[in-house]
């Protein structure tokens, strides 16, 4: 019989006020600066050519990170739910598309607009995380065990 590991539970991440709080702050200004320098970004690979990276070997590299990116958003959109599964499909929408825009340079309009419904989705999902987040301090909405 072999070892399967199945998560019954999907975790959760953002599960105090201040993680939503961070995340939607660092959220609002990813945002904020695409909106501000929309045309002014240029496309270009993770790494850039450097004193040791050069050709095959910084194609490689890059390579490796993007398929690690896009290994990481897998797990953390299957490890969550909810809204909070739209705050990780956001974040990664905008991550994974990314490289697409240096394979074919016509798409990068549409790919940057995609990024910036990813990310405004983000958004509105760290939003609604924290209003829905109950407040410690309310005594309507701790359990009495007594």
């Amino acid at each position: 019989m072999g070892l399967v590991l199945i998560q019954s539970h999907p975790a959760r991440l953002l599960t105090t006020r201040l993680r939503i709080t961070v995340a939607l702050i660092w959220t609002t200004l990813i945002f904020t600066l695409r909106i501000l320098y929309w045309g002014r970004t240029k496309s270009g690979w993770l790494l850039t050519p450097g004193f040791l990276l050069h050709g095959w070997l910084l194609l490689a590299v890059n390579i490796f990170f993007y398929a690690y990116l896009c290994w990481l958003g897998f797990w953390f959109i299957r490890g969550t739910t909810g809204r909070e599964r739209f705050f990780m499909m956001g974040w990664f929408a905008d991550l994974l598309l990314w490289p697409l825009q240096m394979l074919r340079p016509e798409w990068a309009v549409v790919i940057k607009h995609i990024g910036a419904f990813g990310i405004a989705v983000a958004l509105l999902a760290a939003l609604s995380l924290l209003l829905e987040m109950p407040d410690a301090s309310d005594p309507s909405t701790s359990t009495n065990a007594t």
